[in-house]
């Protein structure tokens, strides 16, 4: 295995999830949460006039949670309903979200890589790295010279996944989210071949692990292994930790799950956070919310399109 390592400084300026961009590269409208630094987006419901707000997917992240509460305070009337899922390393415990949510579910773990600790990789993990292909693995800030062939890989993952939710990314919305702020990417090649993509958000020192593709060489050679041991040496000197994600049902399955568990034994929890802003709007859209378990219970199994 090959790794050429492209280094760049640390941003302090709000990067990946944190910047308006983000949200942009989904082709949604940034809507800042008062002065916390973080952003939403306002959602049309159904066929009605009403809206809510809704943070980015995966996570949202702020640079002031200490005023969150204030900064939902703040919102002018209109939207029905708030909604979002905590960064992993939000500074609020599940008590003080929920003193602000009134709905705080946890919903995934995430695994986190410390990275000024050695890494401890399972077994499996090590076999995988020494069996690994000879592919050459380049790391670096996002490239827009990288956009056509990380669609033809992501395509291929769609399709593997058979994907059909709003994680089916287009050509053009896989290439905005490479010019968001804080892009840095972890590309293997045989010669000239592309075979795998993993994008990171690096913020405040924080690297977020956010797509990754592979092209059907790629997973036959398993070349996830190499890259993701080079993009712990890539973020080493630039992060104090990598966040890898969560192992959600459907597409991700067990599999997921064993690969990020085996590069870290740490995790931190994620939390559903709810919070009804229009009491009148939210019940006329949903009459019987109590007894669906679902928030906003008017997009009950609406995100549940694919696998």
């Amino acid at each position: 295995m090959k790794t050429k390592l492209n280094m760049c400084s640390h941003l302090n300026e709000p990067q990946g999830y944190s910047s308006a961009a983000y949200l942009t590269a989904l082709g949604q409208t940034p809507f800042p949460l008062g002065e916390t630094g973080g952003f939403v987006t306002r959602r049309a419901i159904g066929a009605t006039r009403q809206t809510d707000l809704s943070g980015a997917w995966p996570i949202f992240t702020c640079q002031n949670w200490s005023i969150l509460a204030k900064g939902i305070a703040a919102i002018a009337p209109g939207p029905a309903s708030l909604t979002l899922v905590s960064d992993p390393f939000a500074p609020l415990s599940q008590t003080e979200l929920a003193a602000i949510f009134p709905v705080c579910r946890p919903l995934h773990d995430h695994w986190i890589v410390n990275l000024s600790a050695p890494s401890r990789l399972s077994k499996h993990h090590r076999r995988a790295l020494r069996n690994a292909t000879d592919a050459q693995i380049t790391a670096g800030p996002a490239s827009p010279d990288l956009a056509e062939g990380w669609a033809a890989v992501y395509a291929h993952l769609v399709a593997k996944k058979q994907i059909r939710d709003s994680r089916a990314f287009s050509a053009s919305a896989l290439a905005a989210q490479l010019a968001v702020p804080g892009g840095h990417v972890v590309s293997a090649w045989d010669r000239e071949t592309l075979l795998g993509v993993d994008l990171y958000y690096l913020d405040r020192g924080r690297a977020f692990a956010h797509l990754s593709a592979y092209s059907p060489q790629g997973y036959a050679v398993s070349v996830s292994y190499p890259m993701m041991a080079a993009a712990i040496d890539y973020f080493a000197p630039l992060a104090e930790a990598i966040d890898l994600g969560g192992a959600p049902g459907g597409s991700a399955g067990p599999g997921i799950a064993q690969f990020k568990a085996g590069w870290t034994p740490l995790t931190r929890p994620t939390y559903l956070c709810g919070k009804v802003l229009d009491r009148k709007a939210y019940d006329r859209l949903a009459p019987d919310a109590e007894s669906k378990g679902w928030f906003p219970a008017y997009r009950a199994g609406e995100f549940l399109t694919g696998s």
